[in-house]
């Protein structure tokens, strides 16, 4: 897999959820605003303390991308991409002129490129960063709006490590914004270099599926515990200590789509409310046929526990919005 994160910042509460969904993060000046398109959020960040980042596995190779309206002029840093033993690899900084620059080590670390042009006030762009990290032969560069901006091919290696597992997407002091995040790695096939400009929508669940093992509390309806856009913790949930039990959702129409669907990821809160393992695997339903995602160990706070699909598994191939409408979506219960 390549394609490891995504994030249109439309199916939780932005920012006060944040938690649920990143690694990380820092929430001293941050708001929610509208986005880029109509009935669509943005992160709004009000300093530059305020972050959101991810922690993956070690990769050599990392490609991000974001939608980001700057709000004013100051040197700041916008991305960072550290090791394992929290060494900076790399930083990209953008200048008081709103140019971009590409450092090694850090924001205060070595300068290996600086773009000729300038991010303008106040407008979205599409920003995408790629950085394969090296001692010799590393590539680090910044796209804009799909073009090119500035470029680095040597040394991009700052510690002992040639791989880099964590990113941390920045706030600024007069305030910026983000939507439609990706992150990808550089490994396999698909997926494993630029995106472009991307879109990231959001459908929930609008009625049951085949499954409705669970025990609902709130709703007598397992799909209306579990469609709403402020996770709601324990005011409604569907339970279940049984392993196998399965529930699975009907969800709302996708718009029409005439570019590639890179991947579907589907999200599931959950938390359990005692001592002792407790794992869950979220679950789709194709074309008749059920297919269960990787095992993962619920903790005692409610967490988004994800799973991403690059291909429709019924037939290995690019999901279509037809095929996506036509789809069930939900967990499983492991252990």
């Amino acid at each position: 897999m390549a394609l490891r994160f995504i994030d249109g910042m439309l199916h939780y509460s932005v920012p006060s959820q944040l938690g649920a969904k990143y690694s990380a993060f820092n929430n001293s000046s941050m708001t929610s605003m509208t986005g880029r398109r109509s009935s669509t959020t943005a992160l709004k960040m009000g300093t530059a303390s305020d972050y959101i980042s991810m922690t993956f596995d070690n990769q050599q190779t990392w490609i991000v991308g974001f939608a980001y309206q700057m709000m004013g002029n100051e040197g700041s840093l916008l991305l960072q991409a550290n090791d394992s033993a929290a060494n900076n690899q790399l930083a990209v900084v953008i200048t008081t002129a709103g140019a971009i620059q590409l450092m090694r080590g850090g924001q205060y670390g070595t300068v290996l490129a600086t773009s000729s042009n300038a991010i303008p006030l106040n407008t979205w762009n599409y920003i995408e960063v790629k950085m394969t990290i090296a001692s010799s032969g590393g590539v680090f560069e910044v796209r804009v709006n799909e073009s090119v901006w500035v470029t680095y091919s040597g040394n991009t290696q700052s510690s002992t490590n040639a791989n880099a597992n964590y990113i941390q997407i920045k706030g600024r002091y007069s305030s910026c914004a983000y939507m439609d995040v990706y992150m990808c790695d550089g490994s396999g096939s698909r997926n494993n270099t630029y995106l472009g400009d991307c879109r990231i929508d959001t459908v929930r669940p609008s009625a049951a599926g085949t499954y409705t093992q669970l025990t609902p509390q709130g709703s007598a309806s397992n799909y209306a515990n579990v469609n709403e856009t402020t996770l709601d913790s324990d005011s409604s949930y569907n339970y279940s200590n049984t392993a196998g039990n399965i529930d699975s959702f009907v969800c709302s129409t996708l718009t029409s789509i005439t570019g590639t669907i890179f991947g579907v990821q589907s999200n599931v809160a959950a938390d359990k409310d005692d001592a002792g393992s407790r794992t869950v695997a979220v679950t789709t339903r194709v074309s008749s046929t059920d297919y269960t995602g990787s095992t993962q160990s619920v903790s005692t706070n409610y967490v988004y526990y994800k799973q991403i699909w690059e291909q429709n598994p019924n037939a290995a191939a690019n999901w279509t919005a037809t095929t996506i409408n036509a789809s069930e979506f939900g967990y499983k219960v492991i252990a």
